[in-house]
């Protein structure tokens, strides 16, 4: 399957849209997107969404993705994990989902695949640490070396 270069995703509650193409075709989409949020709207719970709303959610994308820590953009998937990892961000032991979501807001992008692989790696290597939470699945942090 060919993936498709330029992705935006609007999440509204529990309801996401994801738009995908070439850039100027998503950008220009975004002209409409107060007629598409509407539809997708009232589709799940019948109400159109006021104007006011719509602005609310502009500013709650933009705050989302500040709440991940700037990392440098790299074709290596191991760099970005230890780069996010070893950043204040990092020291909170992250699950993969919220390593791909901190990726992904950097615009860097690699399959859930690529990254478990990774993760695992960098564990058997010694450069991360991690364990299992009931709740949050496997949990990861920078392997820090023991002061002696």
């Amino acid at each position: 399957m060919e993936q498709t270069p330029f992705r935006l995703k609007v999440k509204i509650g529990e309801m996401e849209v994801e738009l995908g193409g070439e850039k100027q075709e998503v950008l220009s989409t975004l002209d409409d997107l107060k007629e598409i949020v509407d539809k997708v709207t009232i589709a799940f719970n019948g109400n159109p969404m006021p104007e006011a709303r719509l602005a609310e959610l502009a500013v709650v994308e933009e705050d989302e993705a500040l709440k991940y820590p700037k990392i440098p953009r790299t074709n290596q998937c191991s760099e970005a994990v230890v780069n996010l990892l070893s950043t204040d961000w990092g020291k909170t032991p992250r699950p993969i989902g919220e390593l791909r979501e901190a990726m992904e807001a950097n615009a860097v992008f690699f399959p859930k695949t690529t990254l478990s692989g990774v993760l695992v790696w960098l564990v058997k290597k010694g450069q991360l640490r991690r364990w299992k939470d009931k709740k949050r699945g496997y949990l990861y942090v920078v392997n820090e070396p023991e002061a002696e």
